[in-house]
């Protein structure tokens, strides 16, 4: 999903709370903190004699002021959701095929609810675009914008501003939009950017200023609300059929995200970093220690110090870079699965249900495609809610996820081609649709994301997540940009062709996926080698590697 990730792909999960929990010094499947070196890293404030003891900083104690921050973020995952709902159902709108359509792309007929569906003209010249251009538009907030906020102005600055541009461009796509064909497209590109910018920041806002306790929770909150902000934008314009409301939903929720951003606080360790690079490191220590005590009731020194330490150790980390990932073949082939991993997220096709989903259901048959769209995402919610709980327990994991969620996507895929081909009953058709949808957000919808962040250094993360990050891009434009051709050849082909995909992944996870689940991160890198480390070589073996401890 274009978390964003992502992606329920995308922009928002792309970087995930997990991935930032696990950047940040913590294990997302144990919640405990990576030891420091305390004494070394304690700033001394005018205690004379043997310092007081501390409680640990797994120990942290949550502050209302940090559930109103996680729910500020929440918002954030919600406007990722809408984003990618809402234009799935009003392109089949009436009011909105009137507006935007007739005159332009055809007439009456060819522009009516059947007509319309093999009207080429407005599907390739307006709607692919219209459900493209947004792709665009985050991957260039994500990478142009987001990173340069979020580093020199603070997170909360980069989630308010994101938010606001979201706000600008549903305005620019609904009511400012002047019947203007070009106003839309921009607006469209612009609500992207928007989503982009905002959602670089927000998990890794959301992973720094939880306490470890409930970090691994607010992230599968995270990823949850994404799923809930679909199914609440399916909701709302299945009830109220004026488009210029459902273009605008995400707009509204970034408008919420920015007057939030007010009275939420900045990030502590963006405080104490930022302060460490222009003061002593005291006075650092003493400015993130402040914002801290906003998040946290009781003593804070413990985590203020584990904070500054992996600030200082990261400090010291020298980077790989883009072109240094390509010279060590274990490297190459990390490297090479995160990448295809991002690939093959997109290859499973649903984004092409999200993007036209109204359409893709209406040619599948389905009567009322816009409440079948609503039912189709209620129902992921709990395929979302089972993968979640799962994926850090001891009857889940990544690689036993993925194969078994492929499982139930694939063949249901293609037995739903078949039965639209030779005009089976409906209902086996909406079933089938349903099964893939929860086989998706079981692991598909989170799991790419989490495990790129897994299988890499933290000197390799940085280039190599960013890599992923581009392919999962560059591999959902493609899909939302191809699935239009798809349906015009044929909407029976278009189903078996993405169920064969769906196949071709399974292949995909068995051969090169390795269970991560539970492996210190620093023995990671191992798991992909050839042969046993022995007697001082550099390797280790693929069959004592896949070391999955699943019992699922």
């Amino acid at each position: 999903m274009f978390d964003p990730l992502l992606s329920s792909g995308s922009t928002c999960e792309s970087r995930s709370i997990f991935v930032e929990a696990r950047q940040r010094g913590f294990d997302a499947s144990k919640m405990e903190a990576i030891p420091t070196n305390r004494e070394a890293t304690r700033v001394k404030s005018g205690y004379e004699g043997e310092e007081p003891e501390h409680p640990d900083a797994s120990e942290a104690v949550a502050s209302l002021q940090m559930y109103v921050a996680v729910g500020v973020a929440m918002v954030g995952a919600a406007m990722f959701g809408f984003d990618q709902g809402n234009f799935g159902n009003v392109q089949a709108f009436e009011t909105f095929r009137k507006e935007w359509c007739i005159g332009r792309y055809g007439d009456e007929e060819s522009c009516s609810a059947e007509g319309s569906l093999d009207n080429d003209a407005w599907n390739d010249g307006f709607v692919t675009w219209g459900a493209t251009l947004i792709t665009f538009g985050a991957a260039a907030g994500a990478i142009l914008l987001g990173p340069f906020l979020t580093n020199k102005l603070g997170r909360r600055p980069c989630i308010q501003f994101g938010g606001f541009i979201c706000f600008l461009g549903c305005l620019m796509a609904s009511y400012l939009s002047s019947h203007s064909v070009w106003m839309f497209f921009i607006g469209r590109f612009v609500t992207g950017f928007g989503v982009g910018v905002s959602c670089f920041a927000l998990p890794l806002y959301n992973a720094e200023i939880s306490t470890p306790a409930i970090r691994g929770a607010t992230g599968s909150l995270f990823q949850l609300n994404v799923v809930v902000g679909c199914f609440i934008s399916c909701l709302i314009t299945f009830l109220d059929k004026d488009w210029y409301t459902g273009m605008l939903l995400p707009g509204l929720a970034g408008a919420v995200l920015t007057l939030g951003g007010f009275f939420i606080p900045e990030s502590p360790r963006f405080v104490m970093e930022k302060m460490l690079h222009k003061e002593s490191e005291a006075k650092a220590y003493a400015a993130g220690t402040r914002y801290l005590k906003r998040i946290r009731q009781g003593d804070v020194t413990a985590e203020a110090d584990e904070i500054m330490q992996q600030i200082k150790d990261e400090m010291d980390i020298e980077h790989v870079s883009f072109l240094g990932l390509f010279k060590e073949r274990n490297l190459r082939k990390r490297v090479f699965i995160a990448c295809c991993l991002a690939i093959c997220q997109q290859a499973t096709g649903v984004n092409a249900f999200l993007g036209y989903a109204a359409t893709l259901f209406k040619e599948c048959g389905i009567e009322s495609p816009i409440m079948f769209n609503s039912i189709f995402n209620s129902i992921m919610i709990f395929g979302c809610i089972a993968g979640l709980l799962l994926v850090d327990s001891k009857y889940g994991g990544r690689r036993c996820q993925l194969l078994a969620a492929t499982a139930i996507m694939g063949p249901p895929l293609i037995l739903a081609g078949l039965a639209l081909q030779f005009n089976w009953p409906g209902i086996i058709t909406m079933a089938c649709v349903v099964i893939y949808g929860v086989g998706f957000q079981f692991a598909w919808g989170t799991i790419p994301w989490i495990y790129p962040a897994e299988i890499f250094s933290m000197a390799e993360k940085e280039s190599a997540v960013s890599l992923a990050i581009g392919f999962n891009y560059i591999a959902n434009a493609a899909i939302i940009y191809i699935t239009p051709a798809l349906m015009k050849w044929s909407t029976p082909g278009t189903l078996l062709v993405f169920g064969a995909l769906n196949v071709l992944n399974e292949f995909f996870v068995f051969l090169y996926i390795k269970e991560t689940k539970g492996v210190p991160l620093e023995e990671v890198p191992d798991l992909f080698r050839r042969k046993p480390k022995h007697l001082g070589e550099d390797s280790f073996s693929d069959d004592v590697s896949d070391n999955s401890t699943s019992e699922f």
